[in-house]
């Protein structure tokens, strides 16, 4: 029988409402990710968006000096949106739509926008067609040269949403994860059961691409 289609509005309002560990820095993958990567993070700039950017962590990290991207985040949920604005009123304030909620995993900006494109412990969050809408529209919005970073839990969530369903939607091993990806480099961390990846976009990957099935 087939999966209904996910309100991940309604299940990431509830969520960001009723659990305090995603309104908690330290709890944030995103955000323990970009601390570690920072030396390599410092040798790029320009534009970044955080897919899935929760109450703005990573958003804040990585426009603060001496990153100094010029960050944007868009997220699912107009209760992470609503937080994340008025925790960074001074980015917020100098452009309205910074932070975006979307509809059905479609990037509300133009082809080649960004330098950086983040995405920390989402796609595990989808069903698998989202998934590969999601990865193709990462892609649409990279500027060629420029660099994807992200991570995917390998494992059931330790909750469940409004619907009685699992948080983790789609849970599978690393290499399932890598051959979606396609990464040019990947680290899996056994003890959290995370893989981490980075994946650049070039005139070779344009056509061997993340989420192509």
């Amino acid at each position: 029988m087939a999966k209904d289609m996910a309100d991940y509005r309604s299940i990431y309002n509830q969520v960001i409402r009723e659990n305090d560990n995603y309104n908690r820095a330290e709890n944030s993958p995103g955000f323990l990710n970009c601390v570690q990567a920072k030396p390599r993070l410092q040798a790029l700039s320009g534009k970044a968006l955080d897919v899935g950017c929760g109450v703005g962590f990573v958003c804040q990290f990585l426009s603060q000096p001496p990153l100094s991207f010029d960050t944007h985040g868009v997220d699912v949920s107009d209760e992470a949106i609503e937080r994340t604005q008025q925790r960074l009123p001074h980015l917020h304030d100098r452009n309205k739509d910074r932070f975006q909620r979307i509809e059905k995993c479609q990037l509300p900006f133009e082809d080649g926008m960004f330098s950086l494109v983040t995405c920390f412990d989402v796609l595990e969050h989808l069903d698998d067609a989202d998934i590969q809408t999601l990865l193709q529209e990462i892609v649409r919005v990279l500027r060629r040269g420029g660099v994807f970073y992200g991570s995917v839990s390998c494992r059931l969530a330790g909750s469940v949403d409004l619907n009685g369903d699992n948080l983790h939607r789609t849970v599978n091993s690393p290499d399932w994860w890598i051959q979606k990806i396609n990464p040019i480099e990947a680290t899996f961390e056994s003890h959290q059961s995370q893989l981490s990846v980075w994946w650049k976009k070039t005139m070779q990957s344009e056509t061997n691409s993340m989420g192509q099935p």
